[in-house]
Protein backbone atom coordinates (compact mmCIF):
# COMPACT_ATOMS: atom_id res chain seq x y z
CA UNK A 1 0.00 0.00 0.00
CA UNK A 2 1.38 3.43 -0.92
CA UNK A 3 1.93 6.14 1.69
CA UNK A 4 -0.86 8.26 0.17
CA UNK A 5 -3.34 5.37 0.36
CA UNK A 6 -2.30 4.66 3.94
CA UNK A 7 -2.81 8.31 4.83
CA UNK A 8 -6.27 8.29 3.24
CA UNK A 9 -7.18 5.18 5.24
CA UNK A 10 -6.03 6.79 8.48
CA UNK A 11 -8.01 9.94 7.69
CA UNK A 12 -11.12 7.88 6.99
CA UNK A 13 -10.70 6.07 10.30
CA UNK A 14 -10.30 9.38 12.13
CA UNK A 15 -13.44 10.74 10.48
CA UNK A 16 -15.44 7.66 11.48
CA UNK A 17 -14.11 7.86 15.03
CA UNK A 18 -15.00 11.54 15.25
CA UNK A 19 -18.53 10.85 14.02
CA UNK A 20 -19.01 8.39 16.86
CA UNK A 21 -17.58 10.80 19.40
CA UNK A 22 -14.50 8.67 20.13
CA UNK A 23 -11.76 10.47 22.03
CA UNK A 24 -8.48 10.54 20.13
CA UNK A 25 -5.52 8.82 21.78
CA UNK A 26 -7.15 8.00 25.12
CA UNK A 27 -5.08 6.35 27.84
CA UNK A 28 -5.51 2.61 28.29
CA UNK A 29 -8.05 1.96 31.07
CA UNK A 30 -6.32 0.46 34.09
CA UNK A 31 -7.91 -2.33 36.12
CA UNK A 32 -7.94 -0.11 39.22
CA UNK A 33 -9.91 2.53 37.32
CA UNK A 34 -12.77 0.10 36.74
CA UNK A 35 -13.21 -0.72 40.46
CA UNK A 36 -15.91 1.95 41.12
CA UNK A 37 -17.74 0.87 37.95
CA UNK A 38 -17.86 -2.72 39.19
CA UNK A 39 -19.05 -1.44 42.57
CA UNK A 40 -21.82 0.44 40.77
CA UNK A 41 -22.81 -2.80 39.06
CA UNK A 42 -22.90 -5.02 42.17
CA UNK A 43 -23.96 -2.51 44.84
CA UNK A 44 -27.75 -3.16 44.59
CA UNK A 45 -27.12 -6.92 44.81
CA UNK A 46 -24.73 -6.54 47.74
CA UNK A 47 -27.25 -4.35 49.56
CA UNK A 48 -29.94 -6.95 48.76
CA UNK A 49 -27.79 -9.58 50.44
CA UNK A 50 -27.15 -7.34 53.44
CA UNK A 51 -30.80 -6.34 53.81
CA UNK A 52 -32.22 -9.85 53.52
CA UNK A 53 -29.37 -12.04 54.77
CA UNK A 54 -28.35 -9.90 57.73
CA UNK A 55 -31.77 -8.69 58.83
CA UNK A 56 -31.36 -5.00 57.95
CA UNK A 57 -34.90 -5.15 56.51
CA UNK A 58 -36.24 -5.39 60.05
CA UNK A 59 -33.99 -2.76 61.58
CA UNK A 60 -36.24 0.28 61.13
CA UNK A 61 -34.20 3.47 60.79
CA UNK A 62 -31.04 1.48 60.09
CA UNK A 63 -32.25 0.71 56.54
CA UNK A 64 -31.89 4.23 55.11
CA UNK A 65 -28.65 4.78 57.05
CA UNK A 66 -27.01 1.68 55.56
CA UNK A 67 -28.34 2.59 52.13
CA UNK A 68 -27.19 6.20 52.30
CA UNK A 69 -23.71 5.41 53.63
CA UNK A 70 -23.19 2.65 51.06
CA UNK A 71 -23.92 4.96 48.14
CA UNK A 72 -21.85 7.79 49.62
CA UNK A 73 -18.96 5.35 50.03
CA UNK A 74 -19.29 4.46 46.36
CA UNK A 75 -19.14 8.19 45.50
CA UNK A 76 -15.94 8.64 47.51
CA UNK A 77 -14.39 5.57 45.87
CA UNK A 78 -15.15 7.01 42.43
CA UNK A 79 -13.72 10.40 43.38
CA UNK A 80 -10.63 8.78 44.90
CA UNK A 81 -10.14 6.58 41.85
CA UNK A 82 -10.28 9.61 39.59
CA UNK A 83 -7.62 11.39 41.62
CA UNK A 84 -5.41 8.29 41.81
CA UNK A 85 -5.73 7.83 38.04
CA UNK A 86 -4.18 11.22 37.32
CA UNK A 87 -7.60 12.58 36.38
CA UNK A 88 -7.89 15.43 38.91
CA UNK A 89 -11.48 16.18 39.85
CA UNK A 90 -11.14 19.89 40.58
CA UNK A 91 -8.90 20.29 37.54
CA UNK A 92 -11.93 19.31 35.45
CA UNK A 93 -13.67 22.54 36.48
CA UNK A 94 -11.01 24.52 34.59
CA UNK A 95 -12.45 23.23 31.32
CA UNK A 96 -15.79 24.93 32.03
CA UNK A 97 -16.67 28.31 30.58
CA UNK A 98 -16.37 31.44 32.71
CA UNK A 99 -20.11 32.04 32.49
CA UNK A 100 -20.78 28.53 33.76
CA UNK A 101 -18.34 28.97 36.65
CA UNK A 102 -19.79 32.39 37.52
CA UNK A 103 -23.33 31.00 37.69
CA UNK A 104 -22.09 28.05 39.75
CA UNK A 105 -20.38 30.36 42.26
CA UNK A 106 -23.60 32.40 42.52
CA UNK A 107 -25.63 29.23 43.10
CA UNK A 108 -23.16 27.96 45.72
CA UNK A 109 -23.27 31.33 47.49
CA UNK A 110 -27.09 31.25 47.65
CA UNK A 111 -26.96 27.71 49.03
CA UNK A 112 -24.41 28.69 51.68
CA UNK A 113 -26.38 31.79 52.66
CA UNK A 114 -29.68 29.98 53.09
CA UNK A 115 -28.01 27.15 55.01
CA UNK A 116 -26.32 29.46 57.51
CA UNK A 117 -28.73 32.37 57.84
CA UNK A 118 -32.19 31.21 56.77
CA UNK A 119 -32.83 27.47 57.12
CA UNK A 120 -34.95 26.50 60.17
CA UNK A 121 -32.95 23.28 60.42
CA UNK A 122 -29.28 24.04 59.83
CA UNK A 123 -28.44 20.39 60.47
CA UNK A 124 -30.65 19.14 57.63
CA UNK A 125 -29.53 21.92 55.28
CA UNK A 126 -25.87 21.20 56.03
CA UNK A 127 -26.30 17.49 55.38
CA UNK A 128 -28.10 18.18 52.10
CA UNK A 129 -25.34 20.59 51.09
CA UNK A 130 -22.69 17.99 51.93
CA UNK A 131 -24.35 15.29 49.84
CA UNK A 132 -24.80 17.78 47.00
CA UNK A 133 -21.07 18.56 47.06
CA UNK A 134 -20.34 14.82 46.98
CA UNK A 135 -22.66 14.46 43.96
CA UNK A 136 -21.00 17.37 42.14
CA UNK A 137 -17.54 15.93 42.77
CA UNK A 138 -18.78 12.53 41.60
CA UNK A 139 -19.99 14.05 38.34
CA UNK A 140 -16.69 15.87 37.84
CA UNK A 141 -14.81 12.64 38.59
CA UNK A 142 -16.80 10.81 35.91
CA UNK A 143 -16.07 13.64 33.45
CA UNK A 144 -12.36 13.61 34.34
CA UNK A 145 -12.12 9.84 33.82
CA UNK A 146 -13.88 10.16 30.46
CA UNK A 147 -11.51 12.91 29.39
CA UNK A 148 -8.51 10.75 30.26
CA UNK A 149 -9.63 7.27 29.24
CA UNK A 150 -12.15 7.81 26.46
CA UNK A 151 -15.51 6.34 25.62
CA UNK A 152 -14.71 2.99 27.23
CA UNK A 153 -15.79 4.66 30.48
CA UNK A 154 -19.16 5.54 28.93
CA UNK A 155 -19.85 1.98 27.83
CA UNK A 156 -18.74 0.45 31.12
CA UNK A 157 -20.96 2.75 33.19
CA UNK A 158 -23.93 2.05 30.90
CA UNK A 159 -23.48 -1.71 31.13
CA UNK A 160 -22.99 -1.49 34.90
CA UNK A 161 -26.32 0.28 35.41
CA UNK A 162 -28.06 -2.16 33.07
CA UNK A 163 -26.68 -5.26 34.77
CA UNK A 164 -27.05 -3.92 38.33
CA UNK A 165 -30.79 -4.53 38.63
CA UNK A 166 -30.60 -7.91 36.92
CA UNK A 167 -28.06 -9.02 39.51
CA UNK A 168 -30.27 -7.68 42.30
CA UNK A 169 -33.42 -9.47 41.09
CA UNK A 170 -32.75 -12.88 42.73
CA UNK A 171 -33.01 -11.29 46.17
CA UNK A 172 -36.70 -10.69 45.52
CA UNK A 173 -37.09 -14.46 45.25
CA UNK A 174 -35.25 -14.93 48.54
CA UNK A 175 -37.45 -12.33 50.22
CA UNK A 176 -40.64 -13.84 48.84
CA UNK A 177 -39.63 -17.31 50.06
CA UNK A 178 -39.12 -15.97 53.58
CA UNK A 179 -41.98 -13.42 53.78
CA UNK A 180 -44.44 -14.38 51.04
CA UNK A 181 -46.91 -15.85 53.53
CA UNK A 182 -46.56 -13.01 56.04
CA UNK A 183 -49.61 -10.78 55.55
CA UNK A 184 -48.18 -8.13 57.90
CA UNK A 185 -44.88 -7.70 56.07
CA UNK A 186 -44.34 -4.12 54.82
CA UNK A 187 -43.55 -4.71 51.15
CA UNK A 188 -43.56 -0.98 50.37
CA UNK A 189 -40.69 -0.08 52.70
CA UNK A 190 -38.76 -3.34 53.08
CA UNK A 191 -37.41 -4.02 49.63
CA UNK A 192 -34.12 -5.92 49.24
CA UNK A 193 -31.36 -3.34 48.94
CA UNK A 194 -33.58 -0.24 48.91
CA UNK A 195 -35.49 1.60 51.66
CA UNK A 196 -38.68 1.66 49.55
CA UNK A 197 -40.16 0.20 46.37
CA UNK A 198 -40.33 3.68 44.79
CA UNK A 199 -36.58 4.10 45.22
CA UNK A 200 -36.10 0.64 43.76
CA UNK A 201 -38.03 1.76 40.69
CA UNK A 202 -35.58 4.63 40.08
CA UNK A 203 -32.72 2.16 39.63
CA UNK A 204 -34.79 -0.10 37.35
CA UNK A 205 -35.60 3.00 35.30
CA UNK A 206 -31.90 3.88 34.98
CA UNK A 207 -31.13 0.30 33.93
CA UNK A 208 -33.84 0.39 31.26
CA UNK A 209 -32.64 3.74 29.91
CA UNK A 210 -29.11 2.34 29.67
CA UNK A 211 -30.42 -0.79 27.91
CA UNK A 212 -32.25 1.27 25.28
CA UNK A 213 -29.13 3.27 24.51
CA UNK A 214 -26.90 0.21 24.40
CA UNK A 215 -29.26 -1.61 22.05
CA UNK A 216 -29.37 1.40 19.72
CA UNK A 217 -25.57 1.42 19.58
CA UNK A 218 -25.22 -2.36 19.22
CA UNK A 219 -24.05 -3.89 15.95
CA UNK A 220 -26.51 -6.11 14.10
CA UNK A 221 -23.72 -8.67 13.74
CA UNK A 222 -23.25 -8.91 17.53
CA UNK A 223 -25.93 -11.54 18.05
CA UNK A 224 -24.90 -12.48 21.60
CA UNK A 225 -24.85 -8.88 22.82
CA UNK A 226 -28.17 -8.04 21.19
CA UNK A 227 -29.80 -11.20 22.55
CA UNK A 228 -28.50 -10.38 26.04
CA UNK A 229 -29.89 -6.85 25.76
CA UNK A 230 -33.27 -8.12 24.56
CA UNK A 231 -33.61 -10.66 27.39
CA UNK A 232 -32.33 -8.21 29.99
CA UNK A 233 -34.58 -5.38 28.80
CA UNK A 234 -37.66 -7.63 28.90
CA UNK A 235 -36.70 -8.65 32.45
CA UNK A 236 -36.34 -5.03 33.55
CA UNK A 237 -39.68 -4.04 31.97
CA UNK A 238 -41.23 -6.98 33.82
CA UNK A 239 -39.74 -5.78 37.12
CA UNK A 240 -40.86 -2.20 36.48
CA UNK A 241 -44.43 -3.24 35.68
CA UNK A 242 -44.49 -5.61 38.65
CA UNK A 243 -43.16 -3.00 41.09
CA UNK A 244 -45.81 -0.48 40.02
CA UNK A 245 -43.57 2.25 38.64
CA UNK A 246 -46.09 4.51 36.90
CA UNK A 247 -43.85 7.57 36.97
CA UNK A 248 -40.84 5.64 35.69
CA UNK A 249 -42.82 4.22 32.77
CA UNK A 250 -44.15 7.63 31.74
CA UNK A 251 -40.72 9.24 32.16
CA UNK A 252 -39.09 6.58 29.96
CA UNK A 253 -41.74 6.95 27.26
CA UNK A 254 -41.44 10.75 27.35
CA UNK A 255 -37.66 10.45 27.13
CA UNK A 256 -37.92 8.18 24.09
CA UNK A 257 -40.10 10.79 22.38
CA UNK A 258 -37.56 13.52 23.17
CA UNK A 259 -34.67 11.41 21.88
CA UNK A 260 -36.66 10.54 18.73
CA UNK A 261 -37.01 14.27 18.02
CA UNK A 262 -33.29 14.84 18.61
CA UNK A 263 -32.16 11.71 16.76
CA UNK A 264 -34.82 10.70 14.19
CA UNK A 265 -33.04 7.41 13.45
CA UNK A 266 -33.92 6.34 16.99
CA UNK A 267 -37.52 5.74 15.87
CA UNK A 268 -36.70 3.59 12.86
CA UNK A 269 -34.23 1.44 14.75
CA UNK A 270 -35.98 1.17 18.12
CA UNK A 271 -39.76 1.13 17.67
CA UNK A 272 -40.04 -2.64 17.17
CA UNK A 273 -37.64 -3.29 20.05
CA UNK A 274 -39.58 -0.97 22.35
CA UNK A 275 -43.03 -2.36 21.54
CA UNK A 276 -41.89 -5.98 21.73
CA UNK A 277 -39.95 -5.72 25.00
CA UNK A 278 -42.63 -3.63 26.72
CA UNK A 279 -45.41 -6.00 25.65
CA UNK A 280 -43.55 -9.14 26.69
CA UNK A 281 -42.33 -7.57 29.93
CA UNK A 282 -45.84 -6.41 30.83
CA UNK A 283 -47.25 -9.86 30.07
CA UNK A 284 -44.65 -11.63 32.19
CA UNK A 285 -45.28 -9.22 35.09
CA UNK A 286 -48.88 -10.52 35.25
CA UNK A 287 -47.52 -13.97 36.09
CA UNK A 288 -45.68 -12.73 39.17
CA UNK A 289 -47.32 -12.75 42.63
CA UNK A 290 -48.45 -9.30 43.78
CA UNK A 291 -47.47 -8.95 47.43
CA UNK A 292 -49.32 -5.68 48.17
CA UNK A 293 -51.53 -3.00 46.64
CA UNK A 294 -48.51 -0.85 45.73
CA UNK A 295 -47.28 -3.51 43.30
CA UNK A 296 -48.49 -4.36 39.81
CA UNK A 297 -48.50 -1.54 37.28
CA UNK A 298 -51.84 -2.58 35.80
CA UNK A 299 -53.39 -2.54 39.26
CA UNK A 300 -51.94 0.92 39.85
CA UNK A 301 -53.36 2.24 36.59
CA UNK A 302 -56.75 0.67 37.34
CA UNK A 303 -56.72 2.32 40.75
CA UNK A 304 -55.82 5.62 39.09
CA UNK A 305 -58.64 5.28 36.55
CA UNK A 306 -61.16 4.66 39.33
CA UNK A 307 -60.00 7.66 41.35
CA UNK A 308 -62.36 10.61 41.54
CA UNK A 309 -60.24 13.78 41.60
CA UNK A 310 -57.00 14.93 39.98
CA UNK A 311 -55.50 15.30 43.45
CA UNK A 312 -56.30 11.66 44.22
CA UNK A 313 -54.91 10.54 40.87
CA UNK A 314 -51.67 12.36 41.67
CA UNK A 315 -51.46 10.76 45.15
CA UNK A 316 -52.13 14.10 46.85
CA UNK A 317 -49.40 15.88 44.89
CA UNK A 318 -51.65 18.77 43.85
CA UNK A 319 -52.12 19.69 47.50
CA UNK A 320 -48.40 19.27 48.07
CA UNK A 321 -47.45 21.44 45.10
CA UNK A 322 -49.94 24.16 46.02
CA UNK A 323 -48.46 24.27 49.51
CA UNK A 324 -44.90 24.37 48.16
CA UNK A 325 -45.77 27.27 45.86
CA UNK A 326 -47.22 29.29 48.72
CA UNK A 327 -44.06 28.59 50.75
CA UNK A 328 -41.94 29.80 47.85
CA UNK A 329 -43.90 33.08 47.80
CA UNK A 330 -42.93 33.65 51.44
CA UNK A 331 -39.24 33.89 50.41
CA UNK A 332 -39.26 34.21 46.61
CA UNK A 333 -35.73 35.58 46.06
CA UNK A 334 -33.34 33.13 47.75
CA UNK A 335 -35.62 30.54 49.34
CA UNK A 336 -35.63 28.71 52.68
CA UNK A 337 -32.63 26.41 52.25
CA UNK A 338 -32.21 22.80 51.22
CA UNK A 339 -34.34 20.05 52.76
CA UNK A 340 -36.53 22.47 54.71
CA UNK A 341 -39.97 21.66 53.37
CA UNK A 342 -41.07 19.60 56.39
CA UNK A 343 -40.05 22.50 58.66
CA UNK A 344 -41.92 25.23 56.80
CA UNK A 345 -44.97 23.41 55.43
CA UNK A 346 -48.41 24.73 56.31
CA UNK A 347 -49.98 21.28 56.00
CA UNK A 348 -51.05 19.84 59.32
CA UNK A 349 -50.45 16.10 58.99
CA UNK A 350 -48.45 13.52 60.85
CA UNK A 351 -46.76 12.18 57.71
CA UNK A 352 -45.67 15.49 56.15
CA UNK A 353 -43.14 14.59 53.41
CA UNK A 354 -39.62 15.96 53.46
CA UNK A 355 -39.64 16.78 49.74
CA UNK A 356 -42.33 18.01 47.38
CA UNK A 357 -42.01 15.49 44.51
CA UNK A 358 -41.24 18.15 41.94
CA UNK A 359 -37.73 19.29 41.11
CA UNK A 360 -38.79 22.80 40.06
CA UNK A 361 -40.92 23.54 43.12
CA UNK A 362 -38.32 21.93 45.36
CA UNK A 363 -35.71 24.27 43.92
CA UNK A 364 -37.97 27.31 44.33
CA UNK A 365 -38.59 26.45 47.99
CA UNK A 366 -34.90 25.76 48.64
CA UNK A 367 -33.12 28.40 46.52
CA UNK A 368 -35.79 30.89 45.48
CA UNK A 369 -36.19 32.29 42.00
CA UNK A 370 -32.56 33.41 41.63
CA UNK A 371 -31.13 30.05 42.69
CA UNK A 372 -33.62 28.14 40.53
CA UNK A 373 -32.64 30.12 37.43
CA UNK A 374 -28.98 29.40 38.23
CA UNK A 375 -29.67 25.69 38.70
CA UNK A 376 -31.69 25.54 35.47
CA UNK A 377 -28.77 27.15 33.62
CA UNK A 378 -26.24 24.73 35.11
CA UNK A 379 -28.25 21.60 34.30
CA UNK A 380 -29.77 22.95 31.10
CA UNK A 381 -26.44 23.93 29.56
CA UNK A 382 -25.11 20.38 29.95
CA UNK A 383 -28.30 18.80 28.63
CA UNK A 384 -28.82 21.16 25.70
CA UNK A 385 -25.17 20.93 24.63
CA UNK A 386 -25.34 17.13 24.76
CA UNK A 387 -28.63 17.15 22.81
CA UNK A 388 -27.12 19.36 20.09
CA UNK A 389 -24.11 17.05 19.75
CA UNK A 390 -26.42 14.03 19.56
CA UNK A 391 -28.50 15.74 16.89
CA UNK A 392 -25.35 16.31 14.85
CA UNK A 393 -24.50 12.64 15.33
CA UNK A 394 -20.94 13.31 16.46
CA UNK A 395 -21.06 11.63 19.89
CA UNK A 396 -23.62 8.83 19.72
CA UNK A 397 -21.74 6.91 22.41
CA UNK A 398 -23.28 9.28 24.97
CA UNK A 399 -26.82 8.15 24.10
CA UNK A 400 -27.21 5.66 27.00
CA UNK A 401 -26.23 8.20 29.67
CA UNK A 402 -28.28 10.89 27.90
CA UNK A 403 -31.33 8.62 28.17
CA UNK A 404 -30.55 7.93 31.85
CA UNK A 405 -30.14 11.59 32.80
CA UNK A 406 -33.19 12.72 30.83
CA UNK A 407 -35.47 10.01 32.19
CA UNK A 408 -34.53 10.61 35.83
CA UNK A 409 -34.81 14.40 35.46
CA UNK A 410 -38.21 14.11 33.74
CA UNK A 411 -39.33 11.73 36.47
CA UNK A 412 -38.19 14.37 38.97
CA UNK A 413 -41.15 16.50 37.88
CA UNK A 414 -43.48 14.13 39.74
CA UNK A 415 -41.23 12.24 42.14
CA UNK A 416 -38.05 12.46 44.20
CA UNK A 417 -35.33 11.29 41.82
CA UNK A 418 -33.53 14.56 42.58
CA UNK A 419 -33.68 13.85 46.32
CA UNK A 420 -32.61 10.25 47.02
CA UNK A 421 -28.88 9.61 47.14
CA UNK A 422 -28.66 6.77 44.59
CA UNK A 423 -30.68 8.51 41.87
CA UNK A 424 -28.89 11.81 42.56
CA UNK A 425 -25.50 10.12 42.08
CA UNK A 426 -26.69 8.36 38.92
CA UNK A 427 -27.89 11.71 37.55
CA UNK A 428 -24.58 13.34 38.55
CA UNK A 429 -22.52 10.63 36.84
CA UNK A 430 -24.65 10.80 33.70
CA UNK A 431 -24.43 14.59 33.49
CA UNK A 432 -20.71 14.41 34.23
CA UNK A 433 -20.24 12.06 31.29
CA UNK A 434 -22.29 14.45 29.13
CA UNK A 435 -20.28 17.44 30.36
CA UNK A 436 -17.21 16.47 28.35
CA UNK A 437 -17.16 18.14 24.94
CA UNK A 438 -16.17 15.50 22.40
CA UNK A 439 -15.61 18.24 19.83
CA UNK A 440 -12.41 19.22 21.66
CA UNK A 441 -10.44 15.99 22.07
CA UNK A 442 -7.23 17.96 22.49
CA UNK A 443 -8.40 18.74 26.02
CA UNK A 444 -7.50 15.23 27.18
CA UNK A 445 -5.90 15.42 30.60
CA UNK A 446 -2.17 16.04 30.51
CA UNK A 447 -1.47 13.65 33.34
CA UNK A 448 1.42 11.23 33.46
CA UNK A 449 1.67 8.83 30.56
CA UNK A 450 2.92 6.14 32.88
CA UNK A 451 -0.17 4.11 33.70
CA UNK A 452 1.64 1.05 34.85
Amino acid sequence: MSSSEKEKGENAHSTTAASLGVINNPKAIRVATTVPIYILMVLPAVLGLVFVGFGVLYAGGLRPVVFELSWLTFAFVLIGTSIASNAPVLEEAKHLSRAYLAVFVAFASISAYTTIAVAPSVKMASYATGTSIAAILTGLAASALLRRYGDGILMRVSWALFLAMLLQAPFWIWLYVTEGQNSEFDWNNRTPGFPSVRMYGYSVEAGLAAALGLFYLSDNKSKLIRTSLIVGTISLWMLLFWSGGRGALLALLATCIVVAIITPKFVTKMWKFLIATIAVGAGLSLLLPVPSGAYGLLRRFNATANTGTLNDISSDRITLWSDAYSIFLDRPIFGHGMLQYSHVTTLIRADAPIQVHNIILESLVAFGLVGTVALAFLLGKIWVSAAIRLHRGDNLSTLPVFLIATSLLVHGLVSGTYYHIHSVLIIAISLGLLLYDHDNPSDVSKGSDDDS
